[in-house]
């Protein structure tokens, strides 16, 4: 089995940022060479067999000849990896040692043997960060991670709340008794938990071979069930939707000027003319706290 994906030589960025397959397919690649190899994974790409395997957890390997790296980093604890093609005076391999060993594992795990090639590996490299220089760069420390979600149509999860600080701002303050759900589709969602203390997706467990059970499980406690501990967290987002819905808040400070404009013309108009507001304005920076989370449109 092959990736059905076609990548087109002499590729740059910008081409690749124009294409909407060609891209997610970069940050599929991006995101699955961030974790170290023997990795397992719940999340499976479109582009990797899915059915019967889409319910099973599967193991992230590398070819023969291809090496797992660091990117650079000031901390091990915030040291994502990368890969890069095999170089004379590079140590051998630790998981996969044989092109025969590889093709037996993408048989078991349903992957294309064609995953992590050249041409794929230099497409994931095109799309790591690097400085005016060139040279390769860690940009992960501003960036809040997300969990990884369960397989395409195998349900929910509810996300530890001791987690949600890890996660962008918009979600650190939440009410009392909200919950995050992460679907399938990536999508994080606020809701409240007393809705899913009997939503099967709540209370599924897994089979113990590395699969997901579908019948209903009611903890004895009656507390929900939290996860996300043992999941994969990626500075890049999983799916377009988590994308989405990671996006800061946004203020837009156009309709907060006309408003003020409109009410001076009021004041005019009533009391004759006063000093202009402008004077009195205080600088937005000054009414957001350090700690918010936004986007500022509309800045003139």
């Amino acid at each position: 089995m092959q990736t059905s994906i076609l990548i087109p030589p002499d590729l740059t960025q910008g081409l690749v940022s124009s294409s909407p397959q060609l891209s997610r397919f970069q940050k599929d690649l991006l995101i699955l060479t961030s974790f170290p190899e023997n990795s397992s994974l719940h999340r499976r790409p479109s582009w990797l067999q899915q059915a019967p395997r889409a319910k099973k957890y599967w193991t992230l390997q590398t070819p023969p000849n291809v090496v797992s790296e660091y990117l650079p980093h000031d901390h091990l604890r915030d040291a994502i990896m990368t890969r890069r093609m095999r170089q004379v005076g590079d140590p051998p391999p630790r998981f996969i040692k044989s092109w025969e060993h590889w093709k037996t594992y993408c048989g078991i795990y349903g992957i294309p043997e064609d995953f992590l090639c050249e041409e794929q590996v230099a497409l994931m490299r095109l799309g790591l960060p690097r400085d005016r220089e060139g040279t390769l760069k860690s940009n992960t420390a501003k960036i809040p991670p997300v969990p990884e979600p369960q397989p395409r149509n195998c349900g929910l999860y509810l996300l530890d709340p001791s987690l949600h600080i890890n996660l962008t701002r918009k979600y650190e303050r939440l009410d009392d008794g909200q919950v995050i759900f992460i679907h399938s589709s990536g999508t994080l969602e606020v809701k409240d938990g007393d809705v899913m203390r009997l939503h099967p997706s709540s209370w599924s467990h897994f089979s113990g071979t590395g699969g997901y059970t579908d019948g209903l499980w009611l903890h004895p406690s009656g507390e929900l069930k939290l996860e996300g501990k043992w999941r994969k967290w990626s500075y890049l987002p999983w799916t377009e939707e988590t994308q989405e819905t990671c996006k800061p808040s946004t203020i837009k400070l156009r309709g907060l000027r006309q408003m003020r404009e409109e009410e001076e013309q009021r004041d005019n108009e009533r009391n004759g003319p006063q000093r202009s507001l402008d004077s009195e304005m205080v600088p937005v920076e000054e009414l957001l706290s350090a700690d918010d989370d936004v986007a500022i449109e509309g800045m003139e």
